[in-house]
C-alpha cells in the first residue's frame, strides 16, 4: 500500500490545541488552519503546534479553506432559561451559528464538536435539539453520545458530549470509539500516580512552579488524606465551602476527578502537602511535558482546565479517520 493519505483539518475554538494534538498524534491530519480568540491560548498553540492559528474573533473568519474534517467545541453560553426558543437570537450564541456557518464553507466529510455532558440536559434537552437542527440543516447526519476520558486512556473522568456529523450523501456510518479500557472486563484505568510519580518531573520544567500555601491551608492539607476534602479536617478548621469539593487531595490509585479551570487552586498532591502544578494537570491531560503554557498563570490554568484529553482526542481522531477511509473520500 502506498503512502497514506492525510486529511485536511479545520479547527475551530483551538484552544491551546489538546483536540488538535490528539488528531495529529494519528499522523494522518494536517491541521490547515486552527482558530481561537484568547491570545495566550493562540501564543501556547502556535509555539508548540504551528502557526497556521488566527488569533481573531471566528465572525471575522473569512475565505475558508476546504477541509476534510472540522473540529471543535464552541462554548454553550447565552442560552435562555425563560425562553430557549429563543436561545439563538441571543448574540452570546452566534458561535454556533458561526460553526455551522464554517461547516458549510469548508464543506468537510465529517465534523466533531465537544461539549460539556450536562448540554445534553440543558434546558430538558431543548438546546441540543436546537444545535442538532443548526448543525443538519448544513447537510449533516447528526449523532451524539456521552464518552468519559477515562475510558480512553486519561488518567481522569471527565464525561462530555461528542456530536459527530457525516455528509448525509455518505452511505457510510460513523461508530464512536469504542472504551479502551473497561475494568474489570479489561485492562485497568491511568491512575494518579501513573502520570505524576512513574516519570519524575524535571524541576527545571516549565509551568511547575509550586504555589506558596496560607498558615490556614498548611494546618488543614496535614488531615486531609489520598482521595479525601476539607471535610476531613478538624471543624474549627472548616469554613462555608463544600466540603467534599474544597481542598480535594488526588489519590495515587485512582483516576483524578475533573480538571477545570483553576482546579490548581484546590486540587492538592496526593502525597505532598502542596497544590498541583500546572504542569501537573497537564499530564493529566495527557499533554507532553514539552508543551510549554504560556501567559500569566491564571490563564495557563483555563488552556489546560478548557482542553480536550490529548489521549481521548486521539481515540476520537482514529475513529474518524477510519471512517474517512471506509468512504474513500
Amino acid at each position: 500500500m502506498g503512502k497514506e493519505k492525510k486529511y485536511r483539518v479545520v479547527s475551530m475554538f483551538s484552544g491551546s490545541g489538546g483536540l488538535d494534538l490528539g488528531f495529529l498524534a494519528t499522523n494522518r491530519a494536517e491541521i490547515v488552519l486552527a482558530n481561537d480568540i484568547n491570545k495566550y491560548a493562540c501564543e501556547s498553540y502556535a509555539k508548540n503546534i504551528g502557526n497556521h492559528i488566527l488569533c481573531q474573533d471566528i465572525r471575522e473568519l473569512k475565505n475558508m479553506p476546504q477541509a476534510d474534517i472540522v473540529i471543535g467545541g464552541p462554548p454553550c453560553q447565552g442560552f435562555s432559561t425563560a425562553n430557549p426558543n429563543r436561545s439563538f437570537d441571543d448574540p452570546r450564541n452566534w458561535l454556533f451559528k458561526e460553526y455551522a456557518r464554517i461547516l458549510s464553507e469548508s464543506n468537510p466529510t465529517i465534523f466533531v464538536m465537544e461539549n460539556v455532558s450536562g448540554m445534553v440536559t440543558l434546558e430538558k434537552g431543548a438546546v441540543l435539539t436546537m444545535i442538532l437542527q443548526e448543525l443538519e440543516h448544513q447537510g449533516y447526519k447528526v449523532q451524539y453520545k456521552i464518552l468519559n476520558a477515562k475510558d480512553y486512556e486519561t488518567a481522569q473522568s471527565r464525561r462530555r458530549t461528542i456530536i459527530v456529523g457525516t455528509k448525509k450523501n455518505v452511505t457510510s456510518t460513523y461508530d464512536y470509539p469504542p472504551p479502551v479500557v473497561n475494568p474489570p472486563l479489561f485492562g485497568r484505568y491511568k491512575t494518579v500516580g501513573d502520570v505524576l510519580l512513574n516519570k519524575p518531573i524535571n524541576g527545571n520544567n516549565y509551568n511547575h512552579d509550586i504555589a506558596k500555601l496560607s498558615t490556614l491551608n498548611e494546618n488543614r492539607i496535614k488531615y486531609i488524606p489520598q482521595g479525601g476534602s476539607m471535610k476531613d479536617c478538624p471543624v474549627e478548621l472548616q469554613n462555608n465551602s463544600d466540603l467534599k469539593r474544597a481542598m480535594r487531595r488526588l489519590h495515587l490509585n485512582e483516576v483524578s476527578p475533573t480538571i477545570v479551570h483553576n482546579n490548581n487552586d484546590h486540587y492538592y498532591h496526593p502525597t505532598e502537602h502542596r497544590r498541583v502544578t500546572i504542569r501537573e494537570m497537564a499530564r493529566i491531560q495527557g499533554y507532553p511535558d514539552d508543551y510549554i503554557f504560556y501567559g500569566p498563570k491564571s490563564e495557563q490554568s483555563r488552556q489546560v482546565g478548557n482542553s480536550v484529553p490529548v489521549p481521548f482526542a486521539f481515540h476520537i481522531a482514529t475513529s474518524v479517520i477510519n471512517y474517512l477511509d471506509e468512504t474513500g473520500k
